[in-house]
């Protein structure tokens, strides 16, 4: 029989070809997808041993030097070179011949000196000053392949592999479109040496890849991120705000994470990571899709492992004892153990091989090297696991060890600094997720300034308000990512980001620059200008929307970041409801916000809008009007046609025509000055549930405000006119603690005292923390312990807190301790037992609307809402509060010592005097951001104040002081008083007495200051001098 022939059954189609994707450049290629399937993705992907795509010239420096060191060299020159990466290879070619290749691991700029500082490896590197060029080297490691240079796809099952229809495998150039992006030597090849280098478009240079066995190509789709590389690869305006990263989301994925507990990690170290760690679970259990559980394993180590937690399918039980099993953790001993990278990472192969999840991914934390010996072992494991690597360093520069280990080139290894427990947290957050947002302030300023596709305008017709925008922005974390590929003008484009975080832009009337107005709620109504019978001179079409015009639903569609399909949320506020008998809806898209809580938002602010009866139309006014721009705000005024006070937004304004010389605005009612409506979230997607029922608040605070706080609320000329109407008038603040992100503020009621209460006010909720040790009144004991944090990534550096009456300043915040400044504006140092809660108030405080007087005393209660439902009244805990012309009254003196300590030696009157000093303190100056604490230096003083020295006998038995005070001394308006013995009211010392209180306290107009700190000291009366002896020295 002869032999047969080989059938073919099909073909192996390959590819080479040129895919221009978009402008460039670009930060990072995310992901590749192929039909809707990804075939590689930034956090797998591995850039192959073929070299780069293109090489990037740096610039030259002059004067450059290098001097050895422990761990990294030091390399310095005068000036900068821009596009310098940490994390990336350069080579250094010297003028004195040769070469020098170096990783930069930190860069440091001292802008006095014009020195810019690298911190390289190998730490070997040495040599001269001399004039040196930079290029950056070629991308040869999984490091950064996505970040242009060449990347292999092996994904040859697909599309079912050859039993189907193949897959996709091959090496693909990545071609970020730098301004020195050389020519690429695949297209070289195949074109001829005067290929173009492509720059200033992102693309992808498939060399002959393997595209399946179906001759027909299927639909290629990338994801990319655009949001630090600027026009031309410049850096972007104020980088340090241009990103924005929303929580943690994942799903379907065993997550492994090795936690370093080495003795170095003592302290701050551990104590941000393992509360970051903590945080990231809880993220991650707010976001996880029910249907799709994780399995997460947690391991500490050393030299050997020191603890572990498992937890396979999570629930939310189980991501609770996850974040609790961090948190208890101990801090490490210092000097105890070292970095064995092995032992942390030994048992992830087990854990991996073991789970159903489809995804796997270890989180590596440490601070120091690989102890020797332990760097194959622990590759070894990885090579194993077939996970995404994602390394950190914590206060270690030098990324040497954990570079060969981390695999994922999204984020190189982020070097975290000491003890930043939100810098880590935001640099695990990149581990999970689609990848940041771009701040809209960035977004359109770059619209208006990029000379390729945008307007074209200066960076010098830009002006100032883009970057407080960009602030406001990040601080909301309102993030946006488009794709912008429509072919409509630009100017449509701005439009749609504006509808998104509800603003304007505009060129000022006056200086000719560009401007952004974000419409929020950020005015004093007391400062807006008036418009009324005087200066309108044509009222126009006025008028208010009928309620068949109104709107109670509003539905948002935005983009689901995971899929990139759309995706909506509604929100329905129920009162009007029931009012319009039906329910009236409307759709609106946001295409550019892309997570359900962003969408959630949005939807709130627009039903606000939608929901009321607003007045609007046009009116003309004269001369008055010239200064205003789009975005402003301005009160009308018309008693004829019942507009009384109606805060109005301009919207368009009209310029004249020559002969007539009006301005005409188009306005409409500002949302912000209207009262909220109880809003409930309609059907969602896929995201989970939407509210939360409230719950009473446990720890709160209701007190008469002090005149810092009504100055914030009502601004400065506002305060001054209700105190100089009325001396003793006061008002009321009041919060809780924020249990919940969705239970933002509450209902404040209060009862005057008529035994009626009444809604005041929507007060806000804050973060809250609580002693976990007793903190005594010494003003230098400014460290709390602290636990049961609610909501602590939402406390500032700088802001005020509240703890049992006493105002401190927060400076430093950990997962257990917080650092503060005591006794600060009217209050002073006290004593405060553990289990008392910290309240940050800070910047959310807030103000009710009543007036009170001196004397007046009510009752309070907290109703947490959520945007589904109020707290019920009964059960509300109930507070009570005293005015006592709290705001008028003078600030307490600060930092008073006795004989130069705060705390003097009991005994001193028996046989010597009592040096009293002081720091003055200003009411009316200290109402700015920055707090001073107890401890700081003189401020002021204010106009009329002088000082005076209390003396409090002490009842024997309660050991309380008794009041009122035996004796005021006059001591004058200085910062110092000798206080002698003889000037006490030894004889009046009531019978059994053997201690007495000293106060200082400051007085103005009659009025004493609110709070005051004293000092215990035995009496020269005590039933003699021989007694007052004993008492001294405890006999």
């Amino acid at each position: 029989m002869g032999s047969s022939k080989k059938q073919t059954v099909g073909y192996k189609y390959f590819l080479g070809a040129h895919l221009a994707l978009c402008h460039g450049p670009a930060d990072v290629l995310r992901e590749i997808l192929v039909d809707d399937k990804v075939a590689w993705s930034v956090t797998t992907g591995a850039v192959s041993d073929g070299g780069t795509a293109a090489v990037t010239a740096i610039g030259t420096a002059t004067d450059m030097a290098a001097v050895a060191g422990e761990s990294t060299a030091t390399v310095t020159f005068p000036g900068t070179l821009s596009g310098i990466k940490v994390g990336q290879s350069y080579v250094l070619m010297l003028a004195s011949a040769g070469t020098v290749t170096v990783t930069v691991t930190g860069v440091m700029y001292d802008p006095g000196e014009g020195v810019t500082t690298w911190f390289v490896t190998p730490a070997t590197t040495a040599f001269a000053a001399q004039a040196a060029t930079v290029t950056q080297v070629a991308a040869t490691t999984s490091n950064t392949g996505g970040r242009g240079g060449r990347i292999t796809i092996d994904a040859v099952d697909l599309f079912g592999g050859e039993s189907r229809e193949g897959g996709i495998e091959g090496d693909v150039d990545v071609l970020m479109g730098e301004p020195t992006q050389g020519m690429n030597d695949y297209l070289a090849e195949q074109r001829g040496a005067n290929v173009p280098a492509y720059r200033g478009i992102v693309s992808l240079v498939l060399r002959q890849l393997y595209m399946g066995i179906n001759p027909y190509l299927k639909p290629w789709a990338v994801r990319l991120t655009r949001i630090l590389a600027a026009e031309d690869g410049a850096e972007q305006w104020y980088p340090e705000k241009a990103q924005i990263l929303g929580a943690a989301s994942i799903s379907d994925a065993a997550i492994y994470f090795a936690i370093d507990t080495s003795g170095s990690m003592a302290g701050s170290r551990f104590n941000a990571a393992k509360e970051a760690v903590a945080s990231l679970i809880e993220e991650i259990a707010a976001n996880v899709d029910s249907d799709e559980p994780n399995d997460i394993r947690i391991v500490t180590w050393a030299d050997s492992v020191r603890g572990s937690i498992e937890r396979d399918t999570c629930d939310a039980d189980e991501y609770a004892e996850l974040a609790a099993w961090m948190r208890a953790q101990a801090s490490p001993v210092s000097g105890s153990g070292g970095t064995n990278y092995a032992a942390g990472l030994a048992s992830c192969v087990q854990f991996f091989d073991d789970t159903e999840c489809d995804r796997k991914v270890v989180i590596f934390v440490t601070d120091g090297e690989a102890t020797s010996g332990s760097m194959s072992d622990a590759k070894g494991y990885l090579d194993d696991a077939g996970a995404d690597v994602f390394c950190f360093n914590i206060a270690l520069e030098d990324t040497t060890y954990t570079a060969q280990l981390d695999n994922t080139p999204i984020d190189d290894v982020p070097v975290v600094t000491s003890g930043d427990t939100q810098a880590l947290i935001n640099a695990l957050r990149n581990a999970f997720g689609p990848g940041p947002d771009m701040n809209p302030a960035h977004i359109i300023r770059e619209c208006l300034t990029n000379g390729t596709w945008g307007l074209g305008y200066s960076e010098s017709e830009i002006g100032a308000s883009f970057e407080a925008a960009a602030d406001t922005l990040f601080a909301e974390q309102l993030g946006l990512s488009f794709l912008w590929q429509d072919d409509g003008p630009i100017e449509d484009f701005l439009a749609t980001v504006q509808s998104h975080i509800d603003a304007s832009v505009y060129v000022d009337r006056r200086t000719g620059l560009w401007e952004i107005k974000l419409i929020r709620d950020d005015y004093d109504v007391a400062d807006l200008p008036v418009f009324d019978e005087g200066n309108v001179t044509d009222w126009g079409t006025l008028g208010v929307r009928q309620p068949g015009d109104l709107v109670n639903s509003v539905t948002v569609k935005y983009t689901n970041a995971s899929t990139e399909s759309t995706a909506s949320v509604s929100v329905t506020d129920a009162a009007r409801v029931i009012e319009l008998g039906d329910a009236v809806s409307q759709t609106v898209e946001y295409p550019g916000a892309r997570n359900q809580s962003l969408a959630v938002r949005l939807a709130t602010r627009d039903l606000r809008a939608l929901s009321a009866p607003i007045l609007s139309g046009q009116i003309s006014v004269n001369r008055d009007g010239a200064d205003l721009n789009i975005g402003d705000a301005i009160v009308l005024n018309s008693p004829r046609r019942s507009i009384d006070g109606v805060v109005m937004r301009v919207q368009e304004i009209g310029v004249g025509s020559g002969r007539d010389n009006a301005i005409k605005l188009t306005l409409a009612e500002d949302v912000f000055s209207l009262g909220t409506s109880a809003i409930v979230g309609g059907a969602q997607k896929g995201e989970g549930t939407l509210t939360a029922k409230p719950t009473a608040l446990k720890y709160r605070m209701a007190e008469e405000a002090p005149y810092w706080l009504v100055v914030q609320q009502l601004g400065h000329d506002q305060a001054e006119a209700m105190l100089a109407s009325d001396p003793t008038a006061g008002v009321l603040t009041a919060t809780g603690e924020q249990k919940t992100s969705q239970a933002v503020s509450a209902q404040l009621w209060v009862d005057p005292g008529t035994g009626t209460a009444e809604d005041e006010a929507a007060m806000p909720l804050v973060p809250v923390a609580v002693l976990a040790a007793d903190l005594s009144d010494d003003p230098t004991d400014c460290v709390l312990s602290v636990t049961g944090w609610q909501q602590i990534g939402d406390v500032q550096i700088g802001s005020l807190a509240w703890l049992g009456g006493e105002l401190v300043v927060v400076y430093g915040i950990t997962a257990t301790e917080v650092t503060v400044g005591r006794g600060c504006l009217d209050t002073v140092p006290h004593a405060h037992a553990a289990g008392e809660a910290v309240l940050f108030f800070g910047p959310e405080a807030a103000i009710g609307q009543a007036q009170y007087v001196a004397g007046e005393e009510v009752t309070v209660r907290l109703l947490p809402e959520t945007p589904s439902k109020v707290l019920a009244w009964s059960k509300a805990g109930e507070d009570s509060a005293r005015f006592d012309s709290r705001a008028f009254r003078p600030l307490p003196p600060g930092n008073v010592q006795g004989n130069g300590v705060y705390a003097p030696d009991a005994a001193v009157l028996l046989s010597g005097d009592l040096e009293l000093s002081w720091a003055h303190r200003d009411r009316l100056s200290q109402t700015g951001s920055v707090i001073a604490d107890y401890r700081a230096a003189s401020i002021g003083p204010e106009a009329g104040t002088d000082y005076v020295v209390q003396v409090f006998w002490v009842d024997p038995e309660t050991d309380t002081a008794i009041e009122p005070a035996a004796a005021e001394i006059e001591v004058g308006s200085g910062t110092g008083y000798t206080l002698t013995s003889s000037a006490l009211p030894l004889d009046d010392a009531p019978a059994g007495t053997q201690k007495l209180d000293i106060a200082l306290r400051s007085r103005r107009d009659g009025l004493l200051c609110h709070d005051y700190r004293s000092m215990r000291f035995v009496s020269p009366a005590a039933v003699g001098w021989d007694k007052s002896w004993n008492l001294a020295w405890g006999e």
